[in-house]
């Protein structure tokens, strides 16, 4: 982590920041700094899918300190706890001008499949994303090929 540190430092040095120690810096850190420096830049719900999807697969610890499996990756993920622990509206009871509420699960760490992709397939099944429309019509995957 010391040159992940030094690298943070390099961009806290030019935005005239305190520097961090190396012993400080874990994926949140680097998290929190990309936040501020690519802020509009980057497709952030796509880099933090693809960490939660890291935490998952490898089971090793979050900077929470939970660990997470792929097995029940929609309902327990890094992806969600990092949103909450860091949003001021999601699950707050903040509403829009509109009257809706900002609200959030962990099954939304992944997108739905659009409807037109899984009717378009018509040499396969294609399944739902567990949380959306069309999820209890899915069918377990194969375990091996048909010959």
């Amino acid at each position: 982590m010391a040159k992940a540190a030094e690298d943070v430092n390099v961009v806290r040095a030019r935005a005239n920041c305190a520097p961090l120690a190396g012993g400080k810096i874990n994926i949140g850190t680097i998290l929190d700094e990309r936040a501020r420096e690519l802020y509009f830049e980057e497709p952030r719900k796509t880099e933090l899918t693809r960490i939660a999807y890291i935490f998952a697969q490898t089971g090793k610890p979050a900077p929470n300190g939970k660990t997470y499996s792929l097995d029940k990756f929609s309902d327990d993920n890094y992806f969600y706890d990092r949103v909450m622990e860091k949003s001021d509206f999601y699950n707050k009871g903040v509403k829009t001008r509109h009257a809706d509420e900002y609200t959030m699960s962990p099954y939304h760490v992944l997108w739905p499949i659009p409807q037109s992709a899984i009717d378009g397939n018509t040499q396969a099944r294609i399944n739902q994303n567990k949380g959306y429309a069309g999820y209890d019509k899915n069918v377990p995957p194969l375990t091996e090929i048909p010959k």
